[in-house]
Order: structure tokens, then sequence, then C-alpha cells
């Protein structure tokens, strides 16, 4: 912490994660709620507070400050392609990925193409035009690369293989046997699946809802779902019940 307190009207600054952003003659700095400035380096660019860290840009290159002033690491990255979100952040040197934790560990001995930020534990991450997830070990989710992943939420994520989609648990399991031409995100324990041009509600064991098949769905929202069958549209229940 550098001890040189700056005054500056306190309406003036916008707190995030109790640490103001300042600028003095197109310089950047932090100030905390005493006044103290963050770090001695004034910065060309720097960003809000995340889960203790911020983004900072210095002569071109980029590196992540604690509320203490300390930098996360040695090395200086080509960019910080995201804020911490679940005790990581994504960093790029010499046009490769890598996610970096709160000590300034690498997650992983290998660069990506690109990765994401994690969702439910696990990080989206591209390698030679494939997808996968990493967990916070450092360990992939499954030993099948995809064409593409989506993020996790509701304990599952959206992947795509050959023109096919599916969902893949945090075990690395695939729901279902069979792959459908297109599916939609978990809401409310169902996905909404799509096979050649009709639709249904599969549930996070591979069930699929109904007997019948609709022409067009939406998502579950306070136990129902709206539901196409011959151009009129009807409710259904998660017992996979019509209603009038």
């Amino acid at each position: 912490m550098c001890k040189v307190s700056i005054e500056i009207p306190q309406e003036l600054l916008n707190y995030s994660d109790g640490i103001a952003r300042v600028n003095v003659n197109d310089k950047l700095n932090f100030v905390n709620k005493n006044g103290e400035l963050l770090s001695k380096e004034w910065l060309d660019d720097c960003w809000n507070f995340h889960e203790g860290f911020a983004n900072v840009e210095l002569n071109g290159k980029y590196n992540v400050i604690n509320k203490n002033g300390e930098l996360l690491s040695k090395e200086w990255f080509d960019d910080c392609c995201g804020d911490f979100c679940e005790g990581f952040s994504g960093v790029i040197l010499n046009h490769k990925y890598n996610y970096i934790d709160k000590d300034g560990n690498y997650l992983s001995k290998q660069w990506f193409d690109y990765c994401d930020d994690f969702h439910e534990g696990f990080g989206k991450v591209e390698l030679n035009k494939k997808y996968n997830f990493i967990d916070k070990s450092g360990n992939y989710l499954s030993k099948q690369w995809f064409d593409y992943c989506d993020d996790f939420n509701e304990g599952f994520a959206r992947v795509t293989l050959n023109g096919k989609w599916n969902y893949i648990g945090k075990k690395g399991n695939i729901i279902s046997e069979q792959w459908f031409d297109n599916c939609l995100r978990f809401h409310e324990d169902f996905g909404a699946i799509k096979v050649y041009d009709k639709w249904n509600f599969i549930d996070k064991n591979g069930n699929i809802l109904s007997k019948l098949w609709f022409d067009d769905c939406g998502a579950f929202y306070g136990g129902f779902a709206m539901a196409q069958l011959n151009g009129e549209w009807k409710s259904i229940d998660k017992n996979g019940k019509l209603l009038k």
C-alpha cells in the first residue's frame, strides 16, 4: 500500500469492492476510502476490483493487482482476458491463453487458443479448433473434444459434435445416447431438444418429458412451459400434462 494520500471529494469517487479508480494527468491509480493510493506506480489503465483483484495496464502490458498494491505475477501479459471469476482469471501471453489463480500460479501446463470464465466449477477451453472443459485442478472434463461447448448452468452444459447437440454433466457424462439437431439450456431442471423439425423436453436423467412432439416450445418458468402443437400454444407441466 502506498501511504501517500490524495484528496478527492468522496462524491466524485465510484467505489467498487471498497476501492475507487482515480485519474490524474491521464495516468490512473486506485484509492481506498482513507484516501491512500494503492500503487506506487501510476498506470496507463486499470479496471474495477473483482474477488479482491483488478487488471492493470502499463506500457502495453497487463498484470493483476491486489488490494495491498501487490502485483499477482512477475510476468506481464499481452492481455488479461477477464476479471477473476470463481478464483481464476484468464491471461494471454504470446497469443496463447491460460488461467492464473490468486497465488499467481498457472492452472494448466497447456496453453490454449482461447479460454473463458469459470462457471459452476468449470472453464471452457479451445485448442486446435476443438473445445473441452477444465476443472480447478487442471483436469479435463471429457476425453472427447467437441466442436463447441456452452457454459455450465444447472449442472449441465451444451456440446456439439459433428453437427449434433447434447448435454454433458459435471462427471463427463453425456446425458442422452441420442444426439439432437438442437437443444436449449436447462431451465428449472428441463432442457428443450429438437429432432428434425419437432421439439420436446428432456430432464437431467435423460428422460423425454412428453410422448407428443411439438412444433415449437419455450423454457420452463414457474413450473410450466409453453409448447406449440398444430399451430396452437398450450401450457405443459413437469409431468408432461398439457393444459388448456
